[in-house]
C-alpha cells in the first residue's frame, strides 16, 4: 500500500502596521493694547479662550503680530522696540529680540524665507531682518529720506513691501537678502498714510488712512509689484473712512475701517469694486485688525474687553464673537497659526 504524506504549511503570518496620523490645529491669535502686553490664543471654531501670553515687564502694547516656523511673534511699542517669539502650544516665552537703539515701537511685523521683519515708528523708517532661532539683528533697511514711521508690513514674491505714514503714502519694495530699496510705489494725490498691507493673486494692496485734516473716504490701491505702479483704485462707501486694516480669502480682499460701527468690505480685485459689506454688531468700533482662516476672516475692535467678529465672507454676517477676558483691552493685531 502507498502512503500518502502531506506538508501542512502555517498560514502567512500578516503584520499590521498602524500609522498615527497628527492633524495640526489651527488658531487665531490675539494682541492687545495693554501693560504688560497680552496675547490669547483663540479657538476659531467655538471662539473661546484657550491661553494667554503674558509678555515679560515692560513689553507693553502689542502693535503687530505675525507667524513663522510654528512660533507667534509679538512685537511691543516700546522704546527700543522688542519682539518676542511666543511657543503656541504653552503660550510661553521663548527668546525676546531687542532692536538696535534708535529702533522704537514695533508698529508692523512679517515674515518671509525663514525670517521675521520689524518695522518701527522712526523717522526715517527703519526695518529690521530678525533671526528666528537666535533672535538676533540680521541687518537693517534704512529707506530714503522721507519714508518715515512703518505703519505696514508684507511679503510677496521673495520680497517685503513697507507701507509709510506720509502725504503721499508711499510703499517701498526691499531686496530681503541685501536689505536694500529696490523700487517706490506712490499712491497719487489724497492717498495718504499707508496703513494696512496686504497680498492676492500676484498683486500688493494698499490700504490708506487719512489725517483729521485730509478728506475721506479711505482708499484701496491694487498695484503691480514688478512695476510698482497703480493698477486701480477701490473707493468705499460714503461714510466707510481711514482703511486699518486688510486681509485676502478665496479671491477677495477685505478691508476694515476706522469707524463707529466697524465696517469691513468685501472687495471684488479684478475690478476693485464693492462686492458686500459687513456692519459690526452695536458697540464693536475700529476695525483695528483683520485676518483669515478655514474660509472665514476675523475682525478685532478697539473695545474694553477686546472682541473678535468670525465673518461668514459669502454672506458678510456675523458667525460669533469672541469677548476677551477682563483686563484684555483693544484688539490691535491678528494673526492664525496652525500648531
Amino acid at each position: 500500500m502507498k502512503a500518502n504524506f502531506y506538508i501542512v504549511c502555517p498560514p502567512p503570518v500578516t503584520t499590521t502596521t498602524t500609522t498615527t496620523t497628527t492633524t495640526a490645529v489651527s488658531y487665531v491669535f490675539a494682541g492687545y493694547y495693554t501693560s504688560p502686553g497680552h496675547v490669547d490664543k483663540i479657538s476659531p471654531s467655538a471662539m473661546s479662550l484657550v491661553k494667554t501670553f503674558t509678555a515679560p515687564s515692560g513689553h507693553s502694547d502689542v502693535d503687530s503680530l505675525t507667524s513663522l516656523s510654528g512660533y507667534v511673534f509679538a512685537g511691543y511699542h516700546t522704546s527700543p522696540g522688542r519682539v518676542d517669539k511666543i511657543s503656541p502650544s504653552t503660550m510661553t516665552l521663548v527668546k525676546t529680540f531687542t532692536a538696535p537703539s534708535g529702533h522704537n515701537l514695533v508698529t508692523a511685523l512679517t515674515s518671509l524665507s525663514g525670517y521675521v521683519f520689524a518695522g518701527y515708528h522712526t523717522s526715517p523708517g527703519f526695518v529690521d531682518k530678525i533671526s528666528p532661532s537666535t533672535m538676533s539683528l540680521v541687518k537693517t533697511f534704512t529707506p530714503p529720506s522721507g519714508h518715515y514711521l512703518v505703519y505696514s508690513l508684507t511679503s510677496l514674491s521673495g520680497y517685503v513691501f513697507a507701507g509709510y505714514s506720509t502725504n503721499p503714502g508711499r510703499v517701498d519694495k526691499i531686496s530681503p537678502s541685501t536689505m536694500s530699496l529696490v523700487k517706490t510705489y506712490t499712491a497719487p494725490s489724497g492717498h495718504v498714510i499707508v496703513h494696512a498691507l496686504t497680498t492676492l493673486s500676484g498683486y500688493v494692496f494698499v490700504g490708506q488712512f487719512f489725517a483729521g485734516f485730509y478728506s475721506p473716504p479711505g482708499y484701496v490701491d491694487k498695484i503691480n509689484p514688478s512695476t510698482m505702479s497703480l493698477v486701480k483704485t477701490f473707493t468705499p462707501p460714503s461714510g466707510h473712512n481711514f482703511v486699518y486694516s486688510l486681509t485676502s480669502l478665496s479671491g477677495y480682499v477685505f478691508a476694515g475701517y476706522d469707524t463707529s460701527p466697524g465696517y469691513v468690505d468685501k472687495i471684488s480685485p479684478s475690478t476693485m469694486s464693492l462686492v458686500k459689506t459687513f456692519t459690526a454688531p452695536s458697540g464693536h468700533n475700529r476695525v483695528l485688525a483683520l485676518t483669515s482662516l478655514f474660509g472665514y476672516v476675523f475682525a478685532g475692535y478697539s473695545t474694553n474687553p477686546g472682541q473678535v467678529d468670525k465673518i461668514n465672507p459669502s454672506t458678510m454676517s456675523l458667525v460669533k464673537t469672541f469677548t476677551a477676558p477682563s483686563g484684555h483691552s483693544y484688539v490691535t493685531a491678528l494673526t492664525t497659526l496652525a500648531i
